[in-house]
């Protein structure tokens, strides 16, 4: 009987050790975590090549650009570019007046590059507006299917952008131009999945950390960029 207390005794101590250490991880793990995000060793930390970023094979980094440009490489046909592009947008709101900024879509599939086709063509019949945020609903909220630039004219068909107009820009010598330019910066700096920020032409950003951060990223190259000119200068 004594013995069988003692089981029952030694078990509840098991127990309450095991509840005991159990909370104390936690509570390790809880300071552990205040400590690492407020002491800025988070997403806050200073950006580094080969994590945050990749330097562009064949760039002069010390070479100052021209002008300070941010490019996005997407796709109409990417979900990830879709869920994107909303902030995006919102960043763009708070770009200061000596940053550009440029889309270039990809064409990595036939139906890629109708899609990157496409948004050359809106571009050039100036109806992105709408219309840019119109094709990624009905491809991925819709489940639309896109074979032909016709295809894309007549769901796109409107008083704004009549199909015929779309497809006089879509057609044209000016599109191609941009889609092969658009394909060779493709290649050039190295883009192998979208969305992907580039900045001055010689970083690449990538969405592996999530959009904020690479936000977060673009604005440290871009101030890196701007005192690189200003000691240029």
């Amino acid at each position: 009987m004594a013995a069988a207390k003692k089981r029952s005794a030694d078990k509840v101590q098991l127990t309450r050790n095991l509840i005991l250490g159990f909370l104390g991880l936690l509570v390790l793990g809880f300071v552990a975590t205040t400590f690492y995000f407020g002491a800025g060793l988070s997403q806050n930390t200073v950006p580094q090549a080969g994590t945050d970023f990749e330097v562009i094979e064949g760039v002069e980094l010390t070479q100052p650009r021209r002008s300070l440009l941010v490019e996005e490489y997407f796709s109409y046909g990417c979900i990830h570019c879709k869920n994107f592009d909303p902030e995006l947008e919102a960043w763009l709101t708070t770009l200061p007046e000596d940053v550009e900024f440029a889309r270039k879509p990809t064409a990595f599939s036939r139906t890629w590059s109708i899609l990157a086709q496409a948004y050359y063509a809106l571009e050039k019949a100036e109806a992105l507006e709408g219309n840019h945020e119109q094709l990624f609903k009905g491809i991925h909220n819709g489940g639309r299917m896109f074979n032909s630039g016709q295809d894309i004219a007549d769901y796109l068909d409107s008083q704004a952008l009549p199909a015929s107009e779309f497809m006089r820009a879509f057609n044209s010598r000016d599109v191609a131009r941009r889609l092969n330019r658009a394909t060779e910066d493709t290649r050039r700096a190295g883009i192998r999945a979208v969305p992907t920020l580039v900045v001055a032409g010689k970083y690449r950003v990538g969405m592996t950390h999530g959009a904020q951060r690479a936000l977060e990223v673009v604005e440290h190259l871009l101030e890196q960029e701007r005192a690189l000119l200003m000691k240029q200068s």
